[in-house]
């Protein structure tokens, strides 16, 4: 897929694109079970260092989706619970930085507020023996990031994570293209997100009830209620559902047809849009909207 560019005025920024989407979900093995059938190549278990929660993995050369569940309550699982007990669904995002302490740094050097970078750790037993990951976690300023609790995310052992013979999905998908937030408001948007990714990288009128920030890789949409069904394929939002929250999961792929033809072998529900995109409803993703649309081949 064709990365975006970033405004040269943001070049001094830390920050990169999406690093990861976050799905949050009752049963980690009914999700790893739903995302197979889905066609996702998942990794094997991950566990947090110091949590108590644990995750299943689909892995893109150059990001990932996270499904995280909770194995034990009785330890810190941020606010998963509280999350999970209004259901399941696209948790938070994550976006990426290559220089956590230079990121820190940058923040408090335009006068956020910024704390030290966080070590954190996950275990995970791959074919050849139990592997450490290591990260390195940074929270961003909610002025920065209007709709969104956002962190940067500094992978510090990539190779563990970014593992060839994950890499390769049967559903034919390649990367995170487009994360969807939906907000009452859109208002503080193009500034905060302008500071982080530079002008260039910001389309859209706030009066048009849709935003979209183009990072080094993915976009974020920002839209009111009324314009998701517009930009969404007339998909109608749960009204009770409190905003601002993530709203929908764009993948692409290398040709929407083949997946459409595999999920059908599946037996997998999902819609095909006249533009070709692949529409697979909450209720067959663990309450993620799941778009399949084209990606262009990249090396």
């Amino acid at each position: 897929m064709t990365m975006n560019m970033v405004d040269p005025e943001a070049a001094e920024s830390p920050v990169t694109g999406i690093d990861h989407a976050r799905v949050g979900v009752a049963d980690l093995e009914n999700a790893r079970t739903t995302f197979t059938r889905l066609g996702f190549t998942v990794a094997p278990l991950g566990r947090h260092i110091g949590w108590g929660t644990a995750n299943y993995t689909i892995v893109f050369p150059g990001d990932y989706v996270e499904l995280l569940g909770i194995i034990d309550a009785n330890q810190y699982v941020s606010d998963l619970d509280d999350f999970l007990a209004r259901g399941e669904g696209l948790y938070s995002i994550r976006l990426g930085t290559d220089d956590a302490p230079r990121l820190a740094a940058w923040l408090a050097s335009k006068g956020y507020e910024a704390e030290a970078p966080r070590d954190l750790g996950r275990l995970i037993d791959y074919a050849d023996g139990e592997k450490t990951l290591r990260f390195k976690l940074v929270s961003l300023p909610g002025n920065l990031t209007p709709g969104l609790q956002l962190d940067a995310f500094h992978h510090v052992t990539p190779d563990l994570l970014h593992q060839p013979d994950l890499l390769s999905h049967p559903n034919g998908a390649r990367s995170i293209a487009e994360v969807t937030v939906v907000m009452e408001s859109l208002e503080g948007v193009r500034e905060g997100y302008g500071a982080l990714f530079g002008a260039a990288a910001i389309r859209g009128e706030e009066r048009r009830g849709a935003i979209s920030v183009a990072t080094s890789n993915g976009t974020l949409l920002f839209v009111t209620p009324k314009a998701f069904p517009k930009r969404h394929y007339d998909v109608v939002l749960d009204e009770n559902l409190r905003l601002p929250r993530l709203a929908a999961l764009t993948l692409a792929v290398r040709d929407p047809k083949a997946t459409a033809l595999y999920l059908s072998g599946q037996q997998v529900q999902f819609e095909r849009e006249p533009d070709g995109t692949v529409l697979v409803p909450a209720d067959q993703a663990c309450g993620v909207l799941l778009e399949f649309g084209w990606g262009e081949e990249t090396s």
